[in-house]
């Protein structure tokens, strides 16, 4: 019986490590740098939807709810001023701004919005984003959109680092 005991007590060691830090202890967020070895269209879809955050997403409600925007309120029918979150990083220090935000919409927009679930999520023509100041941007659009809240939360935030060295779509590989 002894003998399973300290047996029992040595698999958990190896098994959990012998430390400093104890069992259940939290641990330090890992950092690194992501690296992309299957530039495959398939694999963008999982990767942008659970490394990318968004400035608002849908809950399971169907309720439109604050992530990388703390809130927004409409101007008038054509113009949207999102309040961002501050004190924001990326994995490589890069702090998140309303210039991150006009920047991710600018690239984005050049490439034609490619949203593979359909073209219901293009903005119209026109539409553009301000800079108000550091964490307030305008969404501006030509005509009223009902579903403007909606594409904005497909609006995936990249870094600066991210469209040096990667980019969007097949034109940036």
């Amino acid at each position: 019986m002894r003998k399973l005991f300290v047996g029992s007590i040595a698999i958990l060691l190896v098994t959990f490590g012998w430390r400093e830090s104890s069992f259940g202890q939290e641990r330090p967020v890992p950092r690194g740098e992501l690296r992309i070895v299957d530039k495959s269209p398939v694999n963008w879809v999982s990767l942008t939807f659970n490394v990318f955050e968004h400035l608002m997403e849908t809950d399971v409600g169907g309720k439109v709810v604050p992530r990388l925007a703390t809130g927004w309120r409409w101007l008038d029918d054509r113009n949207l001023e999102v309040t961002l979150r501050q004190g924001v990083t990326f994995h490589n220090g890069e702090v998140f701004d309303a210039e991150i935000v006009k920047l991710n919409w600018d690239v984005q927009s050049k490439l034609g919005q490619p949203h593979t679930i359909g073209s219901a999520l293009y903005f119209k023509p026109g539409s553009r984003v301000e800079v108000i100041d550091p964490y307030t941007v305008r969404f501006v659009f030509p005509e009223p959109d009902g579903g403007a809240l909606a594409k904005i939360s497909f609006i995936h935030m990249g870094n600066r680092q991210f469209y040096r060295d990667v980019g969007w779509g097949t034109r940036d590989w």
